[in-house]
């Protein structure tokens, strides 16, 4: 989930450059040839922030607390699995992009780590000092030995903080974004493509999906590849006006997405929820205009809850249990999740402010700095 920003430039209508060389006439696709080096002037425009994709971390991670806070509040068969899949659909992409300036895996591990680690181990030190003090947990009881609390702080269980089960599917994609960017480097498109039909074929097989145990849920982890994908399909995009079909397409990606996000979680309604985010994570950063169905993603309060999604994500659960603690149980379902979102709104927001100040960013500034140092 890297939300760093490499640039202060908006990318929003800028003209996309091609990153492939041009190939000479004949029946080969520029998309499936080997990607070349980039120019100088490329990897700027690569490195530029793309805001609207901060403002959609922030949705998606407001669209899991509401889910939850439903959850909490009747019998619902949807379990908040679409706003996870777009964070990993928008990792993808951002991954790739990271690649894309410095496709060495050591560093590229290095960052992962500084990136995931600190705020997770944060949060399970947390709520294993809140039971010990407070007997205060989230979910069911799980075990607070001191190893089980080491597995879970490092990503390798998810029992103490169901929703860090996520952060695990992350740690497996690793290896998987990795190899994934070095076959189109090498390869162009089409082996990547058929890694992608592989991982969602097998998204059927039960066994594959839970082979983790726990909450963890292999089944969307193709979505990270599909983002690697869209990062490299802005050779498609040229200089030029918006595309009169762009308004369209992202109004009817943003209408499916919601309503496969409220049906039974299969792997078919993963594979909608990819399609659909890649589409709207595509328009987002590469359509040269303005879409009246993203303009949403231009809000500033967006912008904000997309720098500290990532804590948010983290923490929103322990702000529901608190909520809920604290909420009389006779009120309408309605009503008592729209407090319990507003509740843990409030109470998960300044939490993933400090956290996202003071743990959040001083390590992923401390990776860059051994970055740089061992560069230098």
């Amino acid at each position: 989930m890297d939300r760093g920003r490499q640039g202060a430039a908006d990318a929003q209508g800028a003209a996309v450059l091609m990153p492939y060389a041009v190939p000479r006439r004949g029946t080969v696709a520029v998309s499936d040839l080997p990607r070349q080096p980039f120019s100088p002037m490329e990897l700027r425009e690569n490195s530029a922030f793309l805001p609207r994709l901060e403002a959609m971390r922030g949705y998606a991670a407001l669209s899991v607390l509401a889910f939850h806070a439903c959850m909490l509040s009747w019998d619902m068969v949807a379990t908040g699995m679409a706003p996870v899949v777009v964070f990993f659909v928008l990792s993808g992409f951002l991954l790739a992009r990271s690649l894309d300036r410095d496709p060495d895996p050591v560093t590229f591990v290095r960052h992962r780590l500084f990136r995931l680690l600190p705020a997770a181990v944060s949060t399970v030190l947390l709520l294993t000092l809140a039971y010990q003090t407070f007997g205060f947990y989230i979910g069911f009881l799980p075990s607070f030995d001191p190893f089980n609390v080491v597995l879970n702080a490092l990503l390798i269980k998810s029992d103490i903080n169901g929703v860090m089960w996520s952060l695990t599917v992350e740690c497996v994609a690793v290896p998987v974004i990795l190899i994934s960017h070095a076959l189109l480097r090498r390869h162009g498109t089409t082996p990547v493509w058929l890694l992608v039909a592989f991982l969602f074929a097998i998204a059927f097989w039960g066994p594959y999906v839970h082979l983790l145990g726990g909450f963890t849920n292999l089944a969307p982890l193709y979505a990270f590849v599909v983002g690697l994908l869209v990062q490299s399909s802005r050779t498609t995009l040229t200089r030029g006006s918006q595309p009169p079909w762009a308004a369209t397409i992202a109004a009817i990606a943003l209408v499916v997405l919601v309503i496969v996000a409220v049906r039974k979680q299969t792997a078919v309604t993963i594979a909608f929820e990819t399609l659909c985010a890649s589409v709207l994570i595509w328009l987002a950063a590469f359509s040269p205009g303005k879409l009246v169905a993203l303009r949403p993603l231009d809000l500033e309060i967006a912008r904000f809850f997309g720098r500290i999604s990532y804590s948010f994500y983290l923490l929103h659960m322990i702000g529901l249990a608190i909520a809920t603690r604290l909420l009389p149980v006779e009120l309408d379902p309605v009503i008592r999740a729209a407090v319990l979102f507003l509740a843990a709104l409030l109470i998960t927001t300044p939490a993933a402010w400090l956290m996202c100040r003071f743990v959040e960013v001083p390590f992923i500034d401390l990776g860059r700095r051994r970055i740089v140092t061992r560069a230098a």
